[in-house]
Order: structure tokens, then C-alpha cells, then sequence
């Protein structure tokens, strides 16, 4: 901030409050900060990390209800171990991972981004606890918690609008200080895939390894798998209702330095045919 206008920190902090206040249809949303700490009320909804820097939170109002909690943390974690360790600490409370929502919101997704995090609830009731890591510099992981009670409103419509298998796929992250690169996802009818690649001299059984990894955490269950130096490939038992197969695929056949990833989830009700990574290659299912 700029120290000219001769404002104390009382000042700049009703300035930060009074910029983020907006007019909402149904009454003024307003916005409270507060550094180093939580807001009395909500200070004992949520367990914080171990061992983490807190910088501050701000809680967002209207009409006078609470509305939403956003959470600024440093962890001196790698974000999937961030988010790991975290997740520990709120099975221990009492919370739950919750997929709720509709639409595909895993797969192969950048670093920064909210998908790429994690959402809980604790039991049926009460608000929606989203959490994202994002790598920031000196090896500290950015974490944000972001306490959401408005939303609880519209999950019952948002759960009736959710197809199928839309939420199988949990977030992947790439390792730490390699971005994804391209890729895109979709599915319907009980088939969901996910695919990108990443610039990387990694052997293509470590960078299965990394995501496979990421998937155990999720609850998926290996079957089988192999690697040599061209493609590493793992098959999975998908946990939830109902009866789910993964396929993991890394593939450096390509260009140098280059693996292309790939991962599916098919529902065993669907007409037996092949499994396909993008066009790839097609592994015959038994």
C-alpha cells in the first residue's frame, strides 16, 4: 500500500472493508477483516492446520447474516501434502469429504485453481468447508478455507442436476513446480475422462506414482498396473454407489521430455466394449 495519503492502519482497513461492502438485491453485503485471526463467532467452526501461519480471514455478510468465511493460511508443506495433512485433521473433527455438487470438477486441473482442492461438510447439515492450495514462493503453500453457508440453499437442486459418475474423478495435481499443459475432460452415460500433459524428464512410472498417489487418498482401491519407459498404467476399483472401474495412463512415447496423461472412470453398467485414452490407444476390457 501506498503510505502517502497519510492513512493509519484504522484507516486502511476501513477502506479494504468499504471497497469490498457491495449493495446485494436481498440487503447490503458486507465485509469484515480481520488480521491474524477468525471472527469470534466462527472462530470454533473449523479446526485450523497444524503448525500454520495464520495471516488473516474475512467474513462476508448480508443483512446482518454471516454468509461466507475465507480463510488466508502459509503451510510449510508441498500443497498435496498441505492438503493431506489438513484432510487428517478434519476426519478427526468430525468432517466428511462431500460431493455435492453437479458437474465434472476433477481430473488434471492447474495448480491455483478451487477445483484442484478439496470440499467437506460436517454431517448433513450446517455450511460447506472448500479447500485449495496453490505453491507459492520459498516452498510455503498458499492454503485457503473458504466456509460457505449460503450455498447449502441451492444443493438440492444443483445434486438432482449432477450426472452420473460427474463426481468420480477427484482433482489431480502435477508435482511441484511442473505445470500442466493442455488437456481438457467430459464424459456422460457413465463414462468420465480426464487427460493433459506435463514437460518433464520424470521416468513415466514416477509420474504414475505421483498420481496414483493422489488417487489412494480418494479412496480408490489398485487393481493392477505395470510401467517400462514408454507407459506406466494402473487399473482401479472407484469407491461410491454403485460399481466403478479407473484407468491411469502415462504415456512418453511422443516427444521427449513429454508425458501425456490420461485417466477414465466407467461405470460396469455400460455395454462392454473398450477402454479409450483420447484416442491414444484403447486397452480391451476382460
Amino acid at each position: 500500500m501506498s503510505s502517502g495519503s497519510g492513512l493509519d492502519a484504522a484507516g486502511w482497513h476501513e477502506l479494504a472493508q468499504r471497497l469490498l461492502d457491495y449493495q446485494a438485491p436481498d440487503g447490503l453485503s458486507s465485509v469484515e477483516l480481520f488480521l491474524h485471526r477468525l471472527p469470534e463467532p466462527l472462530a470454533n467452526e473449523i479446526p485450523l492446520p497444524e503448525r500454520a501461519r495464520l495471516l488473516g480471514s474475512m467474513l462476508r455478510s448480508n443483512a446482518g447474516r454471516p454468509t461466507l468465511l475465507e480463510v488466508v493460511l502459509d503451510v510449510d508443506l508441498p500443497p498435496d501434502d498441505a492438503l493431506a495433512a489438513y484432510e487428517e485433521s478434519l476426519v478427526r473433527n468430525g468432517w466428511t469429504t462431500f460431493e455435492g455438487f453437479g458437474g465434472m470438477h476433477g481430473g488434471f486441473v492447474p495448480a491455483g485453481i478451487v477445483g484442484t482442492g478439496r470440499v467437506y461438510r460436517h454431517g448433513r447439515r450446517g455450511p460447506v468447508l472448500m479447500v485449495a492450495a496453490m505453491a507459492r514462493e520459498a516452498a510455503l503453500t498458499d492454503l485457503r478455507l473458504r466456509l460457505d453457508s449460503e450455498i447449502v440453499r441451492h444443493l438440492p437442486q444443483m445434486q438432482r442436476n449432477r450426472p452420473e459418475g460427474a463426481d468420480r474423478l477427484p482433482p489431480l495435481q502435477a508435482p511441484s513446480g511442473i505445470p500442466l499443459r493442455g488437456g481438457g475432460g467430459g464424459g456422460g452415460d457413465g463414462r468420465w475422462y480426464s487427460e493433459a500433459a506435463v514437460d518433464t524428464d520424470m521416468p513415466v512410472a514416477e509420474v504414475e506414482s505421483h498420481f496414483a498417489k493422489q488417487l489412494e487418498r480418494a479412496g480408490w482401491k489398485r487393481l493392477a498396473g505395470s510401467a517400462d519407459d514408454t507407459v506406466a498404467w494402473s487399473s482401479w476399483e472407484v469407491p461410491g454407489k454403485g460399481s466403478w472401474r479407473g484407468l491411469l495412463l502415462v504415456l512418453g512415447a511422443f516427444r521427449p521430455n513429454e508425458r501425456v496423461l490420461s485417466v477414465h472412470v466407467e461405470s460396469d453398467s455400460q455395454p462392454r466394449g473398450s477402454w479409450s485414452a483420447g484416442g491414444i490407444m484403447s486397452l480391451k476390457r476382460a
